[in-house]
């Protein structure tokens, strides 16, 4: 009974009191404890030693120890913890405090690690332009598009924590990268396949399973074509180009890959290689896709289609002529792109829509959004409701470009590159793709 009563003070109160349990025994705090910042996220790292139960405690303040976590500002403590431990959805603005101890066989913590920090930024106005350009074959093809495949999820809520990249381009060009900054050619490629491909994304079904994280790659192309793999490093055709109106853009959702493209095509597949057709109700070329609260697909003369299943889509009224050629969306907000710096803009989950011009833009070819936390949030006047979001956009030119309500956008800030045609966000950054083999990122 006694120690039924301890084991509950330890949950509800504190994990530090010691003379609680029967049995095991404290143990040193974890060595080479770091914490190393990123786009609202911070990464911690040490070295365990074997049989050892590390816990961690955080707040944001610099008193922080493993013994007084309860009373701090924004405190939290997490059980049973590994190397490395992602934090994620932080404010952007203010330093965290972290701090870690061990325990043996359920035994009481032991002495408090030295506290370290870690200030999470945001990533989106802090590019670099990789130094060589991707070369398959000794040829540096035009990127047509970029994707990421999450592996892990941040320890504290479902954002994506880590996971892998893939580029695709033209004659069938595929590169894939572990961190969106280094990357290699697969081992493996589809013999004889040379078709244009123009957008790439993955799904891993067994998140946070390394050893098994059942993967599926799946690209799209012209002709219809598509190649998928299951480890990013052999591919395989799923379906050959046979002259079908061809996929420009793809996404996921769960393991459903969806596809758009020419003549209103709208088509879906579990594998990447079975696709099933959808009506669009629209004969327009459809050049981007995405899935948050709701589908949304977007295209030529300014086409919006919306669709709650991704099988049955409903044509919204356009408010530009523009070819429209990406979407994105966090929460009610959507926001596409494209021609002549063309933004149109839904705050109430596509049901109307806003369009505005960025005065002097060229084309804008991407689009891609994280969710972020606002610090001393306020309602924003132009929407209505408090934002928490970051949009960002990429021209044609190589600039980048910045939101938190998708009305309201920062002027040009340079990627380093001079052409771009696609960018994806992974949650934690972004990756951007372009002309001659040209990528940049942020993170």
């Amino acid at each position: 009974m006694r120690k039924l009563f301890c084991i509950l003070i330890v949950a509800m109160v504190t994990p530090l009191l010691s003379g609680c349990f029967d049995n095991g025994s404290t143990a040193d705090p974890p060595s080479n404890f770091t914490a190393t910042a990123g786009d609202g996220r911070v990464k911690l790292e040490w070295t365990a030693s074997p049989g050892v139960d590390y816990w961690l405690f955080t707040a944001t303040d610099p008193s922080l120890t493993a013994f007084n976590w309860t009373g701090l500002p924004n405190p939290h403590a997490y059980t049973s913890v590994a190397s490395p431990y992602y934090m994620c959805g932080l404010f952007n603005v203010a330093p965290y405090y972290f701090a870690a101890n061990g325990r043996i066989n359920g035994g009481p913590g032991g002495p408090s690690s030295p506290t370290i920090s870690a200030t999470p930024y945001n990533a989106s106005t802090n590019w670099i332009a990789n130094s060589t350009t991707l070369s398959q074959n000794l040829v540096s093809p035009n990127l047509n598009g970029v994707g990421y495949a999450s592996l892990r999820n941040c320890s504290n809520n479902a954002t994506s924590a880590a996971g892998s990249f893939a580029a695709v381009g033209a004659g069938g060009a595929i590169f894939t990268s572990s961190d969106g900054q280094n990357w290699s050619t697969p081992t493996s490629l589809p013999l004889g396949f040379s078709s244009d491909l123009y957008a790439v994304t993955g799904h891993a079904a067994n998140l946070n399973n390394p050893g098994n994280p059942k993967l599926r790659w799946v690209a799209v192309g012209a002709g219809g074509a598509s190649v998928y793999s299951t480890d990013g490093i052999s591919w395989a055709v799923g379906r050959a180009d046979l002259g079908n109106p061809a996929l420009h853009s793809l996404t996921q959702v769960a393991g459903k890959f969806s596809a758009v493209g020419d003549t209103g095509t709208i088509l879906s597949s579990t594998d990447g290689i079975t696709w099933k057709t959808h009506s669009s109700g629209s004969t327009n070329n459809l050049q981007g896709i995405t899935h948050g609260t709701i589908y949304v697909a977007v295209g030529d003369s300014g086409t919006i289609l919306t669709s709650a299943d991704g099988n049955t889509w409903t044509t919204r009224t356009s408010v530009t002529t523009s070819i429209l050629r990406q979407v994105t969306s966090v929460g009610r907000i959507i926001v596409a792109v494209g021609d002549s710096g063309t933004i149109v803009t839904s705050i109430n989950g596509g049901t109307t829509w806003t369009a505005q011009t960025l005065s002097g833009t060229p084309n804008l070819v991407g689009v891609a959004a994280e969710s972020h936390l606002v610090a001393h949030a306020a309602v924003d006047p132009l929407l209505g409701f408090i934002p928490s979001a970051q949009f960002v956009a990429v021209d044609s030119t190589g600039n980048a470009y910045t939101s938190v309500n998708g009305i309201t956008w920062s002027s040009a800030i340079s990627t380093g590159t001079t052409s771009l045609n696609a960018l994806v966000s992974s949650g934690f950054g972004y990756v951007a793709a372009g002309n001659a083999g040209a990528t940049a990122y942020a993170f």
